[in-house]
Formats: structure tokens, C-alpha cells, sequence
């Protein structure tokens, strides 16, 4: 019998909100990235991708989704136009 794959994604992010600092970072750890590796590639001092935390940042929100895998208006809904829906 094959097990149930659980989607536990809503335990870590809210369908149509931004996801949290903690869930990018894991997002990221899990796909075998830090936010450090995105500033190495771009030549960024250390701390400058925490940036796109605080503020719109669309160079670093696309970099990040990139390594995620999923469009910026997935993980910053808030910063995007909603006309298309977005999934985790």
C-alpha cells in the first residue's frame, strides 16, 4: 500500500500571504541554498538579500524564487498583481 502524501505546506504559509521569513529560509535550506550563496553569485555584501524581508527588492525576490522554484508572486503575493492565481 502506497503511504499518503501529506501537503503540509499550509502549516508553513497561508494561501495568498506573503510567507514568512522562516519559511523562505527553509524553503531555501531545503533546496541546498542560503541567502548568503545569492549574495556570493551576485557579489553582495554579506546581509543584503535580508533586504527583500523588510522591502520590496524584485532583483532578490526573483533570485530567491529562482533557487526556490516557484514565481516571486508566490512567496510576496502582496507585491504582485493578483490577476493570476497563485499556489505553493
Amino acid at each position: 500500500m502506497k503511504p499518503h502524501k501529506q501537503d503540509l505546506t499550509d502549516l508553513f504559509v497561508e494561501l495568498g500571504k506573503d510567507w514568512p521569513s522562516e519559511a523562505i529560509i527553509g524553503a531555501l535550506k531545503r533546496k541546498g541554498f542560503d541567502l548568503r550563496d545569492i549574495e556570493k553569485e551576485r557579489g553582495l555584501k554579506e546581509g543584503s538579500v535580508r533586504n527583500v524581508f523588510y522591502r520590496k527588492c524584485p532583483s532578490y525576490q526573483v533570485a530567491i524564487a529562482q533557487k526556490i522554484g516557484v514565481p516571486p508572486a508566490v512567496i510576496w503575493p502582496s507585491r504582485y498583481s493578483s490577476e493570476q492565481p497563485m499556489t505553493a
